[in-house]
């Protein structure tokens, strides 16, 4: 990967985490990762946080460095695909349509820009996903998003096949080997094609009608309040008590749900978080309450896990600590909900 690839586009620190959480699973250590994009885990963790893109490129590069390995582009994006609401994008894979829900995915990839990166061009016989020239990115980033967007459309299709035709770059090949957009593992072949009049990803017109198999209107309406809380474009407005709302949120399933992490993060001590929750009429422990309260609507609705799974995702250590806070929120226990929501949806 060429350093040149670098650019002035900023990037979100959800998007950088998500990355670098890739790139742990592929087997980069998590120092060599951090070191070379010049940042700290608390940083990652910043729900405000926006990086220039050289960050992107200098963790690629660490990581293929490590793992010896030239291209490791459809690895990492696979690695990124959302397996729960903590994630950006998830709640976008339950729209009516294959074609919908791939559009939804590309238009809330959070990249810390307040218009989307991505638009939608269907005229005739024709369906793309075009990248917006205002947003002049290298390839890496294109590379990684393209990835992640073909990872994606598999889903969509429960791997069947891929909706995604080809790939289209308006700069050069890059100086190292291509390699491949999709998993070794995965039964599609989307070719590339460099030095084109546009990069976009080229999509079968057949294939976005089809019925979406995770379709879930209850989900993606109940789900409309929670992206609006997370828009990007409000960033700079949130209030202490939303902020640690979204900081909280997106960590539910993985880590930093302590009270000192988020002071870290928010660059103020301790108690001086503490001090401005209670302010504002709130607590920390509060707002993790209210998080998993949400979120655990959305997995009740989603109707495709175990409780021993939702425990996990609302970040309870067991499932004894779960049925215990939900019978506390609701006088009743989270198996005879879950059973009723599951009733209901077949």
């Amino acid at each position: 990967m060429d350093p040149a690839n670098s650019n002035n586009l900023r990037i979100s620190a959800q998007f950088l985490f998500q990355l670098f959480r890739s790139c742990q699973v592929l087997g980069a250590r998590r120092p060599i990762l951090l070191t070379a994009s010049d940042l700290s885990a608390w940083q990652l963790r910043d729900p405000q946080a926006i990086f220039d893109s050289y960050r992107l490129t200098a963790m690629c590069n660490a990581a293929a460095g490590e793992l010896q390995q030239d291209s490791i582009y459809a690895a990492i994006g696979s690695g990124m695909m959302p397996t729960g609401f903590s994630d950006s994008g998830y709640a976008a894979l339950f729209e009516e349509t294959v074609g919908d829900a791939l559009c939804a995915f590309a238009m809330t990839m959070d990249l810390g820009v307040d218009t989307p990166m991505l638009r939608w061009q269907r005229t005739g016989s024709t369906c793309r996903l075009i990248w917006d020239r205002q947003h002049p990115a290298g390839y890496d980033l294109t590379a990684i998003i393209f990835a992640l967007l073909i990872e994606a459309s598999l889903v969509l299709t429960e791997g069947r096949a891929s909706p995604i035709k080809a790939a289209y770059f308006q700069h050069r090949a890059p100086r190292h080997l291509l390699g491949n957009l999709v998993k070794a593992n995965r039964p599609a072949k989307v070719p590339s094609y460099f030095n084109q009049s546009q990069t976009c990803l080229e999509v079968h017109p057949h294939l976005v009608d089809l019925p979406n198999p995770l379709r879930n209107a209850m989900v993606a309406g109940v789900n409309l309040d929670q992206l609006n809380r997370l828009n990007r474009g409000v960033r700079k407005s949130l209030s202490l008590t939303n902020l640690s709302y979204n900081y909280l949120f997106r960590l539910l399933d993985k880590s930093g749900l302590s009270l000192e992490a988020a002071a870290e993060t928010f660059g103020m001590a301790e108690r001086t978080l503490r001090r401005k929750l209670v302010a504002e009429g709130a607590s920390f422990r509060q707002i993790l309450e209210q998080v998993r309260k949400d979120a655990c609507l959305l997995y009740f609705l989603e109707c495709r896990r175990s409780l021993t799974d939702i425990a996990m995702k609302l970040g309870y250590s067991e499932l004894s600590a779960f049925t215990r806070a939900y019978s506390a929120w609701h006088g009743r226990s989270p198996s005879r909900d879950l059973a009723v929501h599951i009733a209901l949806a077949a």
